[in-house]
């Protein structure tokens, strides 16, 4: 443990371009990578978070592919197998170092409420999926998920780890958003999950070599109501921008399935017009890490349009 940990501190800081070289070797060979995941499993959430901060995108820019094979991760006490494959190798490592130790105060809240079988969504919405990784969190765990993703480069992906751990997707490649539409979605090829419909967005986009843009069906969540209701819901929204706009296309499934929201934000605009709509909604929001079982104080308007962190949970008053 002292070992790999003194490794991540390495690749995080640096430069260290000898310690990068091996890295890849040993992650690339099946023998040497089992080893390597051996001691992945034992690292805290916090260590996995340094770990994908660290070695995430190895194999991005490099020529060295890995050989064939799967990475193991643990969530909740469930086993999950991640691909790994010589034709897209930098993808699928990165994809599976992200599954559990990306966005880590997102998934220390979700592994919170799989925890305790009285707060365990019945339904898990995945707004803005891309690969699908957050979805497959909660189907290795028996929980209905419907996952919205646009980008239909990303669905045979979704469908394989879904393959590989036995269990069975409900994707719907459709955009969400305030009301039905025909919308452009632009993306780079190799950063799929930067995504958006948002034109904004889509600009700032605009100067990458690679940008894809494509017309995709536009739905609002409200037009799914009768598959969400009378079911205790988790939803997560990470559209890029575009999340106001998705809540307010979810107003129906707000005011009666009351579920909690988990949702990225990073503009002030459009926190402040989050924040008012979630208000009227009678939300209270929260920072994450959150659990059910600590006495957490909300943030009011001030503190939230102030705070620097990108993530958080919306409960309805009472919950």
């Amino acid at each position: 443990m002292e070992i790999i940990a003194k490794v991540i501190e390495a690749g995080r800081d640096g430069a260290k371009y000898v310690v990068r070289n091996i890295f890849r070797a040993i992650a690339s060979f099946p023998w040497s990578r089992r080893l390597l995941n051996a001691a992945y499993l034992k690292l805290n959430s916090s260590q996995k978070a340094l770990f994908h901060q660290a070695f995430a995108k190895t194999f991005r820019n490099s020529n060295i592919q890995g050989r064939d094979g799967n990475w193991k991760v643990v969530f909740g006490n469930r086993n999950i197998l991640m691909p790994l494959s010589s034709d897209n190798f930098w993808l699928d490592w990165d994809n599976a170092v992200s599954i559990v130790g990306h966005d880590i105060e997102v998934k220390q809240t979700y592994e919170s409420l799989i925890g305790l079988p009285s707060e365990m969504p019945e339904l898990f919405i995945d707004i803005g999926a891309n690969y699908g990784t957050h979805s497959l969190l909660f189907l290795v765990h028996g929980v209905q998920t419907i996952t919205f993703e646009p980008n239909t480069s990303c669905h045979e992906y979704f469908r394989q780890i879904c393959r590989l751990n036995q269990v069975t997707p409900n994707l719907e490649p459709v955009a969400l958003g305030e009301e039905e539409a025909q919308v452009d979605f632009s993306y780079p090829k190799r950063e799929t999950w930067l995504g958006s419909t948002k034109a904004e967005i889509i600009n700032k986009l605009g100067g990458s070599e690679d940008l894809v843009t494509e017309k995709v069906k536009q739905k609002t969540l409200d037009d799914f109501f009768p598959k969400i209701k009378n079911k205790r819901t988790l939803i997560k929204v990470d559209t890029e921008g575009n999340e106001l706009s998705v809540l307010k296309g979810a107003r129906k499934t707000l005011q009666r399935v009351r579920p909690r929201v988990i949702f990225e934000c990073w503009d002030e605009d459009v926190k402040t017009g989050i924040f008012d709509l979630l208000t009227a909604q009678i939300y209270t929001i929260y920072a994450l890490p959150w659990s059910p079982k600590q006495d957490a104080e909300p943030l009011d308007s001030r503190q939230f349009l102030a705070s620097s962190s990108t993530n958080f949970l919306a409960v309805p008053a009472g919950d």
